[in-house]
Order: C-alpha cells, then sequence, then structure tokens
C-alpha cells in the first residue's frame, strides 16, 4: 500500500474510555464480522470467496483507495454470500454484541438489512429471528442490553421493504425496536420508500434514516419531516443548512455521528473537516457509533478517543453523549433507560 492510499483510522483507545460504560446505536451488523468468522463460515458453507486466506482482513478493511460510500458498501458485501443460514446469522450478531460488550457498550442497537439475507427458504423473517437470537444470547452472557433495528436498503425493491416492515413489525416486544434505511443515498432516493416507513412508524417503531451521508441536507429535512425519523444516521451534511440544523435542535432530532467512517466514505472531506464540534455546540444531539467497525477497524472506545484528542472534548461532553444516546435510543422500557442513564451518570462523574 503506497502512503498515498494510507487510510485514516482513528487512534488506539485511551483504555480509561475502553473501560466507562458507553451507549451505541449506530453498528452494523454486515460490516462487524470478524475477518477469522467470515473464513470459517465460508469454509463451512463452502462458499468460495474469491481470496486466499491471508488476505481476508485486508479485504474487509478500507485501503484509502474508496472514493465514496459505495466503493466503501462494496467492502461489506464480501460477507453476503455467509449470511444466508440461521446458524451464521445467529453467530454474527452474538459475535457483534460481544465485541461491543467488550468495548464497554452497556446499550448496544445493531442494524441489519434481512433482504440482503433472505432467500426461498430462509424469508425474512426468519432472518429477524435469527439476530435476535444472537443478541438475546449476548445479553445472557454479558449483561448488557441489546436491541435491533431492521434496516430496509435503498437499492431494493419499493414493495419488499414494505413486506419488510410488516414482517419488522411482527418482532416489535421481542427486540426489534428500529426501522432504518441504508444504503446508496446518492443514486436512491428515500421517497421510493415512504410507504414501508409509514407502516414502520404507525406500527410503532423508532424511525432512523441514514441521511446527509452521501447526499445534501434536503434528505435530512425530507427523512424528519415526511419520514418521521426522530435520529438521523451520520446526517454531516446537515451544516450546510441553517434550516436543517434549526429543525435538528428544535425538534430534538439526534445525529448518529461515526467519524472515522465519515472519512472512509468521503462523507467529509478528511477528519480535519468533520463537523462533530460544531454540531455538538450547536446543541444538536448527538450519539457516537463505531458504523462498520471491521470495515473501519474501529470501536466506540476509538471514535471518543478521537474526540478527545482532536475536537477536544472533555470528559463531561463526552459523558454527555452517552446520556443524549440513552435519551434518544428506542428504548420502550422508561425504568430500564432510566437505570442505563444512571449507570453512566454514576461511572462518568
Amino acid at each position: 500500500m503506497s502512503s498515498q492510499t494510507q487510510p485514516f483510522f482513528a487512534p488506539e483507545a485511551d483504555p480509561d474510555l475502553k473501560r466507562l460504560p458507553k451507549c451505541n446505536l449506530h453498528t452494523h451488523l454486515e460490516g462487524s464480522i470478524r475477518p477469522a468468522t467470515l473464513w470459517a463460515l465460508a469454509g463451512e458453507q463452502g462458499v468460495d470467496l474469491g481470496i486466499p486466506a491471508d488476505s481476508v482482513d485486508d479485504a474487509l478493511g478500507v485501503t484509502g483507495e474508496e472514493q465514496s460510500l459505495v466503493d466503501y458498501l462494496n467492502k461489506i458485501s464480501l460477507t453476503y454470500p455467509v449470511l444466508k443460514n440461521p446458524a451464521a446469522l445467529r453467530r454474527t450478531a452474538f459475535e457483534a454484541a460481544e465485541d461491543a460488550a467488550r468495548d464497554g457498550n452497556i446499550y448496544f442497537e445493531l442494524r441489519a438489512g434481512p433482504v440482503t439475507h433472505s432467500t426461498p427458504d430462509l424469508p425474512v423473517e426468519h432472518v429477524i429471528h435469527s439476530i435476535l437470537e444472537g443478541l438475546r444470547e449476548a445479553e445472557a452472557a454479558y449483561g448488557m442490553v441489546c436491541r435491533f433495528i431492521v434496516a430496509a436498503l435503498r437499492h431494493h425493491d419499493p414493495a419488499d421493504n414494505v413486506r419488510l416492515a410488516h414482517a419488522a413489525l411482527e418482532f416489535r416486544g421481542e427486540g426489534v425496536v428500529g426501522f432504518d434505511l441504508a444504503g446508496d443515498e446518492a443514486n436512491y432516493p428515500a421517497q421510493l420508500h415512504a410507504e414501508a416507513f409509514r407502516v414502520a412508524r404507525e406500527g410503532g417503531l423508532g424511525i432512523t434514516v441514514h441521511a446527509g451521508e452521501a447526499a445534501g441536507a434536503e434528505n435530512v429535512k425530507y427523512a424528519v419531516q415526511e419520514l418521521g425519523a426522530t435520529r438521523i444516521g451520520h446526517g454531516v451534511h446537515s451544516v450546510e443548512s441553517g434550516d436543517v440544523l434549526g429543525m435538528l435542535q428544535t425538534e430534538r432530532i439526534l445525529l448518529e455521528v461515526c467519524p472515522t467512517s465519515n472519512v472512509h466514505t468521503h462523507a467529509v472531506a478528511g477528519i480535519t473537516r468533520h463537523p462533530v464540534r460544531l454540531l455538538y455546540d450547536r446543541d444538536i444531539p448527538i450519539s457516537i457509533g463505531d458504523d462498520d467497525p471491521t470495515t473501519s477497524r474501529t470501536r466506540v472506545s476509538r471514535e471518543l478517543t478521537l474526540l478527545r484528542q482532536r475536537f477536544d472534548f472533555t470528559q463531561p461532553e463526552l459523558a454527555d453523549i452517552q446520556q443524549q444516546g440513552l435519551e434518544a435510543a428506542f428504548l420502550t422500557d422508561a425504568g430500564q433507560r432510566a437505570r442505563l442513564i444512571e449507570a453512566v451518570r454514576t461511572a462518568w462523574d
């Protein structure tokens, strides 16, 4: 790899930040798979990944040559062939939560795109069920709280996403708490999937939408005003519009910010151009996620270390971000939310 394509990475985590209890609202299953697990699953399933064993880590991770969100997503698509059976989905969901727990997360919302992993023999309902099984196993093993956000993909048939929304509602109360729209924002407008979001919203699921990542602030406005989003995935291009920033502040719409991956997808021109400090100082609620931790080689504790070192966030500000995340979490149990907030306050004080 040439020095010209050396990718940006968050610094190693400060041990105290790794130890402290954290809230993570933005992690994708598909970008969380351990390289060794991907290789093992491919072997078990007879899937030819088209790469040698010693290059799996490099194939999954960014190289610095990526020029767009689509390039970044193409890295993640290497995992798709092995995520089409219940055991693989259960295992990878468990391991994603296990890795989050080891990073100090006490509340974890994992998201995935079930339509991508469905087959004629594995309907989306079975995909969702398998992922929830893995998350419940992690909860029992680590004492963390895990929930699942069902993600519709922008390039999928809108009718399939409407069916996905109905399927997600079948698991409301069993661990599914939200509905998301992810994928190629630049080429597939959210308007295509308005009906799926109507179904999910009216059914009582929390609404979050990837917007303002690979396109402009107008997408953030549409997600909030038309799709009913109370949270936005990334949303960094919100800074292009004073009106949108005002809306986020006034309506307390939380941005799920993932600084390192925003550099990798070219949502921002470089880490020094990231608006995370501006957003926080404008009193816009934010949380800090790791997005695709395998692809971007990061964890929430590393992202918080980045905020401390590059953006001069103080310990009380980082603690405040954890509380903002828990306040915006798609939890339905008010008592559980209060206990998690108190755990953060006590440990970070």
